[in-house]
């Protein structure tokens, strides 16, 4: 998601308050990735409170990446305190972590997850760092951090759901990205998504005999 420019048009009360929830949403990366390309930070599984509406007044501006940055610090800034005396509190480093990405500020997310694994890794802290890493433009770390959660979990279907999504959309691997969905399928073959995996499935199969990473006139979608 691109940082909105400041000298963008004013927003309505309605406009502002819809990016914001938006925003709000996008932070929290704990569910299943649902809209290419994977640059785009996926929607999210879990409910998530939304602010209450503005009241009706004059237009609003979105805010600028250094408003977020600033929002970030000052939520974070508890939280850092409280890390002082647990420094090493995986759950805490995590919180911190999701506190930057909703505002968009990766590489500070980044740090926090990485701290937050290595003091315990899980598979939702790893999953949600492979959307950080994809945000940054890694995507071979981001296909790192959900194997590596599928060695903790190797049945997690939203773990599952993203690994092939990045290697289909980020890796142009068909054959990784069908083999991770059929893993996906296997495991919960109930989902409600899975009408979707199988279309793109079978788009997948199509770009078999394609090395992976392949430039073509006619990319995966």
């Amino acid at each position: 998601m691109d940082t909105p420019s400041r000298d963008s048009k004013p927003w309505t009360n309605s406009q502002a308050y819809g990016m914001a929830v938006i925003c709000l949403l996008l932070g929290v990366a704990c569910g299943y990735l649902l809209h290419a390309p994977p640059a785009n930070i996926p929607a999210v599984q879990d409910a998530v409170a939304a602010p209450s509406a503005p009241p009706r007044g004059a237009p609003q501006q979105m805010p600028s990446a250094a408003d977020l940055k600033r929002m970030a610090d000052k939520q974070v800034a508890p939280l850092l305190d409280e890390l002082q005396k647990r420094p090493n509190d995986a759950d805490l480093l995590a919180k911190i972590a999701r506190s930057y990405m909703a505002a968009q500020q990766f590489q500070s997310a980044r740090e926090y997850y990485e701290k937050s694994i290595a003091a315990k890794p899980t598979p939702d802290a790893l999953n949600e760092l492979s959307f950080v890493y994809v945000e940054l433009g890694d995507v071979d770390n981001a296909i790192a951090a959900l194997n590596n959660a599928l060695k903790i979990d190797p049945k997690n279907p939203k773990v599952l759901y993203n690994l092939g999504f990045f290697e289909w959309k980020g890796k142009a691997d068909p054959k990784a990205a069908i083999a991770a969905w059929q893993s996906f399928l296997k495991v919960d073959p109930n989902n409600p998504k899975r009408a979707e995996v199988e279309q793109m499935m079978a788009q997948a199969k199509k770009h078999l005999g394609i090395a992976p990473g392949t430039k073509t006139e006619k990319p995966a979608s």
